[in-house]
């Protein structure tokens, strides 16, 4: 697993395919197993230290999955509709239908990374994954929740369509 998150790579400038190639590379690496302890991105000394190790990896990398699928979803959504938009209502509407199905499948990997910052949370210390851990604590506390943000996302993608067709009947 660790191979994989060393290998993820996000440019400063990155395009769709970039962006898909870092989901299969980080779906591939939740399905590998982890480094022997000894190999571990952080000093690990016990079993308990371990399991919170791998947990936190696995919250962490379906994070960084959902946020991917975030990215290309933003590519196809539009920020606003406007009346002018009606000429390519058939490239809106296909446009915004893609961006739905990305923010529909980060949502399971959101699910998965709340779980495993759940089950990190029962383990009472610390690792030196700090910004990991500061990742888990805001999911923890509720400071950060993507369920809501992609169901926001969503929801405006409906109303988008509805000011869409909307504008098609009154243009008609």
């Amino acid at each position: 697993l660790e191979d994989y998150y060393k290998l993820y790579g996000m440019k400063l400038y990155y395009n769709e395919n970039s962006l898909r190639k870092n989901i299969e590379m980080l779906k591939r690496g939740l399905n590998s197993k982890f480094r022997h302890p000894l190999n571990a991105l952080v000093k690990v000394e016990t079993e308990d230290e371990y399991l919170k190790y791998r947990k936190l990896m696995f919250m962490h990398m379906n994070i960084m999955i959902m946020r991917n699928y975030m990215k290309i979803g933003v590519r196809y959504d539009m920020k606003k509709i406007y009346f002018y938009n009606v000429d390519h209502a058939e490239e809106i509407r296909e446009s915004l239908k893609i961006a739905e199905q990305f923010y529909k499948d980060a949502l399971p990997y959101w699910f998965e990374a709340k779980k495993h910052a759940r089950e990190a949370s029962r383990i009472k210390l610390t690792t030196k994954l700090s910004n990991i851990q500061s990742e888990r604590y805001t999911i923890i506390t509720g400071e950060l929740d993507f369920e809501k943000i992609i169901s926001k996302h969503i929801q405006d993608i409906a109303l988008k369509q509805a000011k869409l067709q909307n504008y098609l009947a009154t243009s008609q």
